[in-house]
Order: C-alpha cells, then sequence, then structure tokens
C-alpha cells in the first residue's frame, strides 16, 4: 500500500486527550479542526500521526481505528471490498471526502485521500 497511517483515538474530550497525548509522547499539535485534534513528533523525527477525535461519551466501540491517507482512494476502496471490507458511509467535512469502513470483523477504518 502507498501511503501513510495515522492511528485515531476517540475521547469525549478531544482537546485534553490530544494535551495530555502530546506531553506523554513529547509530541507537537499539527493543527485542530473539530471534531478533530491532530499531535505527531517533532519536524525531523520519525513517529505515527495520531488523530484524536471528539465522540459523544460513552464510546459504544473501540476506540481506535486506522486511517489510510492513500493517493487512490476509490481504488483502495475497491480493493478492500475484495478482500471482505464493507462500506459504512461516505463523509465529507471540511472540503474533504472519506470512505468509512469496517473490516470482515466489524472493525471500523477510514480511507482518506493523501494529503
Amino acid at each position: 500500500m502507498q501511503g501513510t497511517i495515522e492511528v485515531t483515538l476517540d475521547y469525549p474530550d478531544a482537546g485534553a486527550a490530544a494535551a495530555f497525548w502530546a506531553a506523554a509522547l513529547g509530541y507537537e499539535r499539527r493543527y485542530a479542526r473539530p471534531p478533530y485534534e491532530v499531535i505527531g513528533p517533532p519536524a525531523g523525527e520519525d513517529g505515527p500521526t495520531l488523530v484524536l477525535q471528539q465522540v459523544p461519551a460513552p464510546a459504544t466501540a473501540s476506540r481506535v481505528h486506522l486511517d489510510l491517507r492513500v493517493p487512490d482512494p476509490e481504488a483502495t476502496v475497491a480493493r478492500l471490498c475484495r478482500l471482505g471490507a464493507a462500506v459504512r458511509e461516505v463523509v465529507a467535512e471540511a472540503g474533504r471526502a472519506w470512505t468509512v469502513m469496517v473490516d470482515p470483523w466489524g472493525t471500523v477504518l477510514c480511507v482518506c485521500p493523501a494529503r
């Protein structure tokens, strides 16, 4: 797969969670665009990007899912469907659209356009 992986964590207070994880990991705030707070390693350092997503409390599903940021989202969605995943919905926010899917066991993942 070409692209990057972001780890998305669901919290009832994304801002507080982002502050905690940034301090815990030595990360920096990349940007905030409600309902998301994004943090990552300092420039020049390696490490995954964390997306803290504000969700209603209590969360009823897993609090973690993968975002697959790929150059060809449509092809990736089609390939994942052939592997047994299913499309749950297409979400459009802030001028972007991505596909929310579930793997064959019901675990959520998102296919997003590469930046």
